[in-house]
């Protein structure tokens, strides 16, 4: 007994000791610096579930084969398989596209195609969904085949919608006619009579539509006689010329490309002529049939006519003569148009200052021109540019970067001296000098408004491109330079020698529109006072508004026809009024 009283007692001590170690054991933990512990760890995210396998529709197999030869081939049919009709977002589709793709796999013709599932009998279910069929390969018996629906079939007619409902239609005109038989008009073969009365009809229903009266009218005037040509088909009816609606007027600042092409004005400069050119306009003051209101050629201070006095859109010389007994006064012009003008007036010196200049015994008056100089083929014009273009270009250059300007700082400068400083060189041509805003051979011509919806320009010249060494001109202009940002060129006018080729968007030839959108980016040097001469870009295709000249610097006596001087020299071929 006390033995066992003893073992007792040693279990319960041992089970004790136990509890309090396995205890201390599970409530004991590690210090958090002995721990690399990162906060920054999240646990990882349960695994996706693996992907339901896709049912593979297997199609039924071929029909058998019949025939009594062992060569022949099988009964393929050739009917294609009636199409699966559609309920929204429907599987069935899908399953019709899975068949055709097995099938020609396999390279046989499907069976008939599976049943369509019956349509849904709940109205607010938006699609219909099938289980795929079991697989009969795979040793399942196929259960009876669902309830056919009728109305879904494939090979039945949809049923036809509701009548919708309108409002009932007006009530037809019954016209009592003597032939009743007759079903069909022969509109026409119509006689005077039928044609008569049809129009008194439409008379009575827009009398009553309109709620004015209209007169009767009679046979005359309302049957005409008219010839069916075979086949019953009429020409449509003329048009009266007073019905016709009017085409609305172009914008000024963009003529049409036929009215370019034909020598209409584009741009504001030069000064538009009354005459084919300015100096033709001057030759026409020194007619005999012209009346002269003063003597004013027996002034020595002021030698131009009347017409071009105040003119500073011209260059000119003068000289007078004497022999003792007549005084003849000399002078030679030269227009912004290229036009020259050589006008002599001679009268004897004894006559006093208020003699009577319109007496052609004592005083004669002549004047011959050149008319405006044509434009120039495409080898002209590279000779042209070989010989001045780049002296031009590398003289506008060589004040890049000195913070110097080129004489006063005008932005008329640069070109003007640049053009001037061929005078050193004996042996080439003088060039054309620059003549207000002309400055050789017209190149190209354009003109933007409407914030650059509206372009238009001409294209001058047998050569295919702007070329470094050409100058260009601006009035009033705006060139987009970002999205929100843009340079005014030209108050009024802006002065630029342009120092790289540039090739136009568009072919182009002598006469031809182009729009400045269709030219390219010039790169120049340009000065303006107070700011020395800088390399700049404008893209012509950003032009906004304003316009814009482009002239190549060509020789004074190739291009015009002759130097200015105050004498027409001899040799040269002027016109005589």
């Amino acid at each position: 007994m006390a033995l066992e009283l003893r073992s007792r007692a040693v279990k319960v001590k041992d089970a004790g000791v136990s509890s309090l170690s396995n205890t201390k054991d599970r409530m004991s933990s590690q210090p958090s610096k002995n721990i690399n512990w990162n906060a920054d760890v999240k646990a990882k995210p349960p695994p996706l579930p693996a992907p339901a396998a896709k049912p593979i529709y297997k199609p039924p197999p071929p029909p058998s084969r019949t025939g009594t030869s062992a060569n022949s081939a099988p009964n393929v049919s050739s009917k294609p398989p009636v199409p699966v009709r559609k309920f929204g977002a429907s599987a069935a589709s899908t399953l019709a596209r899975s068949t055709s793709n097995v099938s020609q796999e396999n390279g046989v013709s499907p069976g008939p195609p599976p049943r369509p599932p019956p349509r849904s009998l709940n109205s607010n279910a938006s699609s219909v969904s099938s289980s795929p069929a079991p697989s009969i390969s795979g040793g399942l018996v196929p259960g009876p085949p669902p309830p056919i629906c009728r109305e879904t079939r494939p090979d039945q007619p949809s049923p036809s919608p509701p009548p919708r409902s309108f409002a009932p239609p007006p009530p037809v005109r019954k016209v009592q006619s003597e032939e009743a038989g007759i079903d069909k008009i022969d509109w026409a073969n119509l006689s005077p009579e039928d044609k008569q009365a049809f129009f008194s009809w439409l008379d009575e229903f827009f009398s009553r539509y309109l709620g004015k009266p209209i007169p009767p009218r009679t046979t005359t005037d309302s049957v005409a006689q008219i010839r069916v040509p075979p086949g019953g088909q009429l020409p449509p009816p003329k048009l009266p010329v007073a019905s016709r609606p009017s085409a609305p007027p172009r914008p000024s600042a963009k003529p049409s490309q036929a009215s370019i092409a034909a020598g209409e004005r584009l741009t504001s400069y030069p000064p538009p002529s009354e005459h084919a050119s300015l100096a033709e306009d001057l030759a026409h003051y020194f007619l005999p049939s012209t009346h002269w209101t003063s003597t004013w050629y027996t002034s020595d201070s002021d030698l131009l006519a009347p017409p071009i006095r105040g003119n500073d859109q011209l260059s000119w010389t003068a000289s007078w003569s004497s022999d003792g007994r007549t005084k003849t006064l000399f002078a030679g012009v030269v227009f912004t148009d290229l036009s020259m003008c050589f006008y002599t007036v001679a009268w004897p010196q004894h006559l006093p200052p208020s003699h009577d200049p319109n007496d052609s015994h004592t005083v004669v008056r002549t004047a011959r021109f050149l008319p405006r100089p044509a434009p120039w083929d495409r080898a002209a014009l590279l000779d042209a540019h070989e010989t001045y273009g780049e002296t031009v270009a590398g003289y506008a250059e060589s004040f890049e970067g000195t913070g110097q300007p080129c004489a006063r700082g005008e932005c008329w400068d640069l070109a003007n001296e640049a053009l001037k400083s061929f005078a050193q060189y004996d042996w080439v041509p003088a060039p054309v000098p620059s003549i207000s805003r002309t400055h050789g051979h017209l190149m190209y011509e354009g003109t933007a408004a409407e914030k650059g919806r509206v372009q238009a320009g001409r294209w001058r010249g047998g050569d295919d491109r702007v070329r470094r060494g050409d100058i260009v001109e601006w009035r009033t202009a705006r060139v987009g330079k970002g999205p929100y940002s843009w340079a005014m060129l030209g108050n009024p006018d802006h002065t630029a020698v342009i120092v790289r080729d540039m090739v136009p968007r568009a072919a182009v030839r002598d006469g031809l529109a182009v729009a400045p959108r269709e030219m390219g980016t010039l790169e120049v040097i340009e000065q303006s006072l107070g700011k020395p001469p800088t390399r700049a870009t404008y893209d012509l295709s950003n032009l906004e508004e304003g316009e814009v000249w482009i002239y190549r610097p060509v020789a004074m006596e190739a291009y015009v026809g002759s130097l200015l001087a105050a004498r027409c020299p001899e040799g040269v071929n002027a016109v005589s009024l």
